[in-house]
């Protein structure tokens, strides 16, 4: 058996420059719930990094809107395409797909972003906000992931630089803490789902190929944060302070991890669940 040789070792390896390893461009992303908030923070990411995004979202003139704002940006070097569409039903689902399939002959990327959530007291959270979270935020999650498969194997070369599929939960469905306050159960227990169906999804795809990871963020501006932890100061200020880092997670941060789950970067990365907490999960819950 060859002994190991540290130079030899050294000289046989690839390039680790990190316009290589996080490169999207000439990629081709969808992004769902890609008009606002951290779909918008992700479509951004695409199109400034030479990637063609699929916009989707319900709303034909918010989608418009910022498909719109992004192309008008002049740090953009790829582009964004207006795609509204609801993904709440398996058949919508599969009418996206079909629609994308009609524009291009794979996707790269697939990110499940849609989300709603539902805040109530704990006496009186309806029966309907169990219903309506899950269908969107876990279902769909499946069901989407599913109708893409066809087009994200197209796109794979292989276990060094796979497809992608990034799923968005979030850290409400930690499963090692649950608190009292909470006036979103429906929500929390939806994410904890989308978790675990990330890697159901993970096991289904590799042999394809298809990377699934899942993105589950603390508090990051939009327009759900701004109905709840963001909108007074006051509850800004408190929502800085439940970061340990001291504040809210930001476009920067997102667009790191995001561009790390969609390249090569992230090839040897599948069935995780990654915190973008500001080390609320670790920390807090260990204080």
């Amino acid at each position: 058996m060859a002994k190991y040789d540290s130079v030899q070792h050294l000289k046989s390896m690839e390039p680790l420059v990190a316009s290589r390893l996080f490169d999207v461009k000439g990629k081709v992303a969808v992004v769902t719930g890609g008009s606002r908030g951290i779909g918008l923070m992700m479509c951004k990411t695409f199109v400034e990094n030479g990637a063609t995004v699929y916009v989707v979202s319900r709303k034909a003139a918010a989608v418009a809107e910022a498909v719109a704002a992004l192309n008008g940006l002049s740090s953009c070097t790829g582009r964004a395409v207006a795609l509204p569409a609801d993904v709440g039903t398996e058949a919508a689902c599969k009418a996206l797909a079909a629609e994308v399939a009609s524009k291009e002959s794979k996707i790269d990327i697939l990110v499940n972003n849609a989300g709603i959530t539902w805040g109530s007291d704990f006496e009186e959270h309806p029966e309907a906000a169990w219903g309506k979270t899950y269908n969107l935020n876990v279902t769909a999650m499946f069901q989407l992931t599913r109708a893409f498969v066809p087009l994200l194997k197209e796109a794979s070369n292989g276990n060094l630089d796979p497809s992608h599929v990034v799923n968005v939960s979030s850290t409400a469905g930690n499963m090692n803490s649950s608190s009292p306050v909470d006036n979103a159960p429906s929500y929390a227990a939806s994410k904890a789902a989308a978790n675990k169906v990330t890697q159901i999804l993970a096991s289904y795809l590799v042999k394809d190929h298809i990377n699934v990871n899942c993105i589950a963020p603390a508090v990051f501006p939009s327009k759900m944060t701004f109905q709840y932890q963001l909108k007074t100061d006051e509850l800004a200020d408190f929502s800085a302070s439940m970061h340990p880092v001291g504040r809210v997670g930001n476009e920067t941060d997102m667009g790191g991890l995001l561009l790390f789950l969609s390249s090569r970067a992230s090839a040897f990365v599948t069935g995780s669940i990654i915190r973008l907490d500001g080390g609320l999960t670790a920390i807090r819950s260990s204080m």
